[in-house]
């Protein structure tokens, strides 16, 4: 399914969704800390959004994750790093896809929460919603894709993918954990929330384009450009600026000499090809048959 989508808005430019997030998140942190009354006004909030505030939908996004100067900057640093890492891995639509439904999921989660514990809940009662987990998440698939791949957990110790994964989730549950003990069950239970959609977000993710470990991030690059070079040729070609065939011998093509036949040699080791007035004339490249030739 994704790779239809995926070559249907092939030719459309696609922008880079992970620049619009982090300066949502910079845009939010700078409101948080000079004019603090503003952010009233971009949470997450199911009771004002039924009542017609739909910005509320979108708004979350600039909610940051920390109030620390230092904690929000490496935030956006790593953020920025995953995203173009996976995208060199998988390219951009598929990066903006996975940031794209992950949004729609948690908000879907958010309304979720809110009619699970409205009960509980005062009027105009705050979903503190963030993408934090969703970001991280992107971390977790780039890890999963390259399960022998070497991190550097807290920037120091070295540690492979797969157990990277593990130490994520693990610090998650520390997360939600340290919420129900401190902050109390209303925001664990948004944690739980979040988490969750992140992992369903993920799953959704795997589903739709298969889950395939890499060999090796560099082998992975490589494979996606040579895709994209193909198909820039291919595009070239179907605008009649490039040749697809073209004569090993004289080095004429389709477009120079369009009355000319081409055709590959079985005999020849390799994707030769020749032109029709070579084609039973050329000496056969190859170790075996060096020298031999069609007459």
């Amino acid at each position: 399914m994704l790779d239809k989508l995926e070559r249907k808005f092939r030719n459309v430019k696609a922008p880079n969704m992970m620049i619009i997030l982090v300066i949502c998140y910079i845009a939010g942190f700078v409101v948080s800390k000079t004019v603090p009354e503003i952010m009233a006004y971009l949470y997450f909030e199911p009771y004002l959004i039924m009542r017609g505030q739909i910005w509320r939908l979108f708004t979350f996004v600039f909610v940051p994750s920390s109030s620390d100067y230092f904690l929000a900057l490496i935030t956006c640093f790593i953020y920025f790093s995953i995203s173009k890492a996976l995208e060199q891995v998988i390219g951009r639509f598929r990066v903006n896809f996975f940031l794209i439904s992950g949004l729609v999921i948690e908000v879907l989660f958010g309304f979720l929460y809110f009619f699970m514990f409205r009960g509980s809940m005062n009027e105009g009662w705050l979903i503190l919603l963030n993408p934090y987990y969703l970001y991280a998440m992107m971390f977790v698939l780039f890890a999963m894709m390259f399960p022998d791949a070497r991190f550097l957990l807290m920037f120091i110790i070295p540690i492979r993918g797969k157990w990277m994964v593990l130490v994520t989730f693990a610090m998650y549950a520390l997360d939600v954990f340290q919420a129900f003990r401190q902050v109390g069950s209303g925001y664990g239970w948004i944690l739980v929330f979040m988490i969750v959609a992140a992992i369903v977000n993920l799953i959704l993710y795997i589903l739709l384009t298969g889950y395939r470990p890499g060999n090796s991030p560099s082998n992975v690059i490589r494979r996606n450009e040579f895709k994209r070079k193909a198909a820039g040729r291919e595009k070239e070609i179907r605008a009649g600026k490039a040749a697809r065939h073209k004569c090993a011998v004289c080095g004429r093509t389709e477009l120079t000499n369009p009355e000319l036949d081409f055709r590959y040699c079985s005999k020849c080791q390799g994707d030769y090809e020749y032109c029709s007035e070579h084609l039973y004339t050329h000496i056969h490249r190859g170790s075996d048959s060096s020298g031999e030739n069609n007459v």
